[in-house]
């Protein structure tokens, strides 16, 4: 009787599993966007590494996003991020133009509906650059920390969301940069359909090593 109640336990805590990953299917998009971005963040793992930059930033959301559905908030952006360039790249032909891998990591605070919250990303990508650095556009995929998902009635779903990312840098000076980005992070319909993500239009302004 025993191993026949063990038996039935087993086949029932498998069964509840299977249904709670059928009922999520893009959990695995989550775990594959953290999973890259932990693997990028491990030195052993990417090999040698150097610090490009570092500086403030400052961005601000709209109400009418370029992503999904209307926020029910003005948000506001304060951070410091650190590019950081990692040992991939290649050189395009005879140009003057090289494509590199990078990761952005960034840490700061969030406003919005007189709340606010700690949010900290990492989002690998691929960088563009060209003319000795002089303009870089760079795309990314990555995953955020948050310690406030809920601002007013605007729930974001959950503390961990997918950020994507694409931006233009400038370096009209030696050691200095300027540059602006458009920034989104969401669930994916992960922690449900009633969650809501948020688009930053993010300015940019720091050193240069």
């Amino acid at each position: 009787m025993e191993k026949s109640l063990n038996h039935g336990t087993l086949i029932t805590i498998t069964e509840r599993l299977h249904m709670r990953c059928y009922r999520h299917p893009r959990l695995l998009n989550l775990l594959l966007a953290l999973g890259l971005s932990t693997a990028i963040c491990t030195p052993s793992l990417a090999g040698d590494i150097a610090l490009l930059s570092i500086g403030p930033r400052i961005g601000f959301g709209e109400k009418v996003p370029l992503m999904g559905k209307e926020q029910k908030y003005y948000f506001h952006l304060y951070d410091v991020a650190a590019v950081i360039r990692l040992p991939w790249s290649w050189r395009l032909g005879e140009s003057a133009w090289s494509l590199e891998t990078r990761l952005i990591a960034s840490a700061g605070l969030l406003a919005g509906a007189n709340e606010s919250g700690l949010m900290m990303t990492a989002v690998p990508g691929l960088a563009l650059s060209g003319w000795e650095g002089l303009v870089t556009f760079d795309s990314g995929l990555g995953a955020g920390f948050f310690s406030n998902h809920k601002f007013g009635v605007q729930d974001f779903g959950g503390p961990v969301q997918i950020v994507a990312t694409s931006g233009v840098r400038l370096n009209p000076f030696p050691h200095a940069y300027t540059g602006f980005r458009v920034q989104h992070f969401s669930d994916a319909g992960l922690y449900g359909p009633s969650s809501l993500g948020v688009d930053m239009y993010i300015l940019e302004l720091g050193y240069q090593f």
